[in-house]
C-alpha cells in the first residue's frame, strides 16, 4: 500500500480548515508498463507513474472540484482553498453532498483478491518474451499471415484511496495484466482481413498461454479471407461473444439512474416490465472475486454490490450513485465511477449475461439462412432510443453450418427488439475484461449492404 490514504486524509483536513462543510479526496497512485513488439523486434517499452488526487468539497450545497498531482504541503493547502472558493461560486443543489455515513463501505479488499504481487514483479525481459512468442505464433499459422497490427503486454498496478469528512478512510491495492495481438491475413489480391485476440486479467496465473493467443488470432484472421456481400434481408443472427459484449456494454448506459430520471433512456418507464426474452439475465457485479471491474467501494466510498438489471427478461433495477439515489429516493448501487481528475459518474463494474446451455453448433444448427456476426466497424447506437446499426463482418450460415465469410455489410435493429428476440444463449463464457457474455442467437435482424 502506498501513502495514498494519508494524502487523502490530509487533503480532507486542509479542505475543512479552508471552510468546506463536507470534503472528499480520491487518490490514485499506480504504475503502468507497456511492451509492444513488431516484426520480431521490440517496438517500445514504456513505463508511466500516475499519481494524483481529486478533491470534492461542498459548501451551502454547492460543489467545488479540483485535482492535482502536486502533494507538497503548501500546494495541498492551496488546492483546498481553491476548491472551497469554487464551491462559493457554484449553483446550490438540494441533492448535492457526500453519501451519508450509513452508505459508506467498511474495510478494504473484503476478499476480492484484486492485487497480485507477481504482476508488478514480472521482469521486463519476460514480458518481451511473451509478446514475441505471441507474435511468432500468429505469424506461424500460415504464410498468408503477413504481419501483426499491435502485439504486446500491458500491466497496471497501484493503489486507490478515499477519505472524507464523514469518517471514511478506505483504500485497496489492485493490479491487472493484459495481452493483445491483431493478426492480418492477406489473400492473393492483397486484400487483408484481421482478427484481434487478448484480454485483461487480475492474476498472472490466470492469463492464457501467449502462443495460444497468437495462434488463435492467426487462425481466425485466415478464416475471414475471401469474403462476399449479401443482399439485404431479415434473417436470424448469431452473435459472437465479443459482439454481445460490445452491444450490452452500450446498453448498460440505459440503466443509469440519471438517464432514467431525465427520461432520456428508452428504459425510463420499463421497471418491472418484461423487456427481453426469459433467457436473458443481465447482472452488474461490483464484488466479483478477481473481477477486472470489481472494487470494495465505488468512486465516492459507497459499498459495491451485485445488481440484477434484467432477471429472466424482466427489468428489475437501475444503477445509482449517491446523487441520483438521493434525488430519486432509491438506495445507491455503488455505481459511481471516476478517476482522480473527474467527478463521479454512473457506470458498471463487472457486467455479464448469464450463460445458457447451447454450444456454438446448437446456435447455428436451426438457422436455414442467417449471419454469424463476429466483427463490427463504424457504429450507430442511439443511447436515447436504443436503435442499433453497425457495419459488420462475419460468416454466412446455410443449413445450420458456416458457408462463407461476409464483409462490408450492415446489421440493424432496435435494442428492445433484439432483447425480446433472443431465442438461444450460449453456454461458454470467458472472463477477459469487465464485460463478459456468451454467444447468443437473435431470431431476426436486418442484414445487408
Amino acid at each position: 500500500m502506498s501513502d495514498a490514504l494519508e494524502i487523502a486524509k490530509k487533503l480532507v483536513e486542509q479542505a475543512r480548515a479552508a471552510g468546506a462543510e463536507q470534503a472528499e479526496a480520491y487518490v490514485q497512485d499506480g504504475r503502468e508498463l507497456q511492451v509492444r513488439v513488431a516484426a520480431g523486434h521490440v517496438d517500445f517499452v514504456k513505463e508511466a507513474h500516475t499519481r494524483g488526487a481529486g478533491l470534492r468539497v461542498f459548501a451551502d450545497r454547492r460543489l467545488g472540484f479540483v485535482y492535482s498531482s502536486d502533494f507538497r504541503p503548501q500546494s495541498m493547502a492551496d488546492l483546498a482553498r481553491r476548491a472551497v472558493l469554487l464551491a462559493r461560486f457554484g449553483l446550490p443543489d438540494e441533492h448535492a453532498g457526500l453519501p451519508p455515513a450509513e452508505w459508506l463501505a467498511r474495510g478494504a479488499d473484503a476478499g476480492l483478491e484484486l492485487h497480485d504481487a507477481a504482476i508488478p514483479a514480472l521482469p521486463t525481459e519476460k514480458r518481451i518474451a511473451m509478446a514475441l512468442a505471441m507474435e511468432k505464433a500468429a505469424l506461424g499459422v500460415d504464410a498468408r499471415i503477413k504481419r501483426t497490427q499491435g502485439c504486446g503486454v500491458t500491466s497496471v498496478a497501484g493503489s486507490v484511496a478515499l477519505a472524507n469528512s464523514l469518517g471514511a478512510a478506505l483504500a485497496y491495492d489492485s493490479s491487472t495484466i493484459g495481452l493483445f495481438v491483431t493478426a492480418l491475413a492477406e489473400d492473393t489480391t492483397g486484400k487483408q482481413q484481421g482478427w484481434g485476440e487478448g484480454g485483461t486479467w487480475r492474476r498472472l496465473d490466470a492469463i492464457p498461454d501467449p502462443e495460444a493467443v497468437g495462434s488463435k488470432a492467426g487462425r481466425e484472421a485466415l478464416r475471414r479471407l475471401g469474403p462476399r456481400k449479401v443482399e439485404t434481408q431479415k434473417v436470424p443472427v448469431v452473435m459472437h461473444p465479443d459482439i454481445v459484449e460490445g452491444w450490452l456494454g452500450r446498453v448498460s448506459g440505459a440503466f443509469s439512474g440519471e438517464e432514467i430520471f431525465k427520461k432520456t433512456s428508452y428504459l425510463h418507464d420499463k421497471l418491472g416490465q418484461a423487456i427481453a426474452s426469459p433467457l436473458v439475465t443481465l447482472v452488474d457485479d461490483g464484488r466479483r472475486r478477481r473481477g477486472v471491474g470489481s472494487a470494495p467501494f465505488d468512486g465516492e466510498g459507497v459499498a459495491t454490490r451485485r445488481t440484477v438489471l434484467i432477471d429472466k427478461g424482466v427489468c428489475r433495477a437501475f444503477l445509482y450513485d449517491a446523487y441520483t439515489a438521493r434525488k430519486t429516493g432509491n438506495p445507491p448501487t455503488g455505481s459511481a465511477q471516476r478517476g482522480y481528475a473527474s467527478v463521479p459518474n454512473i457506470g458498471t463494474h463487472d457486467l455479464y449475461l448469464e450463460p445458457g446451455d447451447a454450444s456454438l453448433e446448437d446456435l447455428l444448427r436451426p438457422v436455414k439462412r442467417g449471419f454469424y456476426y463476429v466483427d463490427s466497424g463504424a457504429f450507430g447506437y442511439n443511447a436515447t432510443t436504443g436503435d442499433y446499426s453497425f457495419q459488420a463482418a462475419g460468416f454466412w450460415i446455410e443449413d445450420g453450418a458456416i458457408a462463407h465469410p461476409v464483409d462490408e455489410i450492415t446489421v440493424a435493429s432496435t435494442t428492445l427488439d433484439m432483447l425480446q428476440n433472443v431465442e438461444a444463449v450460449g453456454r461458454d463464457i470467458d472472463w477477459r475484461g469487465d464485460v463478459c457474455c456468451p454467444a447468443i442467437r437473435i431470431a431476426e435482424m436486418t442484414v445487408g449492404a
